[in-house]
């Protein structure tokens, strides 16, 4: 399972405290999202753009 939130607002830079797991932050226009992102996170980000608080991927 994975939870995603909204930030309303933001301060400062991103930080990569994790490098074994992560190889950098990056902020994209959500509309311009990348083709290599997580299926499951595209998912998850166009549910909020449409307004949705749930959504779901992977369940038959």
């Amino acid at each position: 399972m994975g939870l995603f939130f909204r930030a309303r607002t933001w301060g400062g830079e991103p930080e990569l405290r994790e490098p074994d797991k992560c190889t950098q932050w990056k902020f994209w226009d959500p509309a311009a999202l990348p083709e290599d992102l997580v299926p499951y996170t595209r998912v998850a980000i166009e549910g909020i753009r449409a307004g949705r608080s749930y959504s779901e991927t992977g369940w038959v």
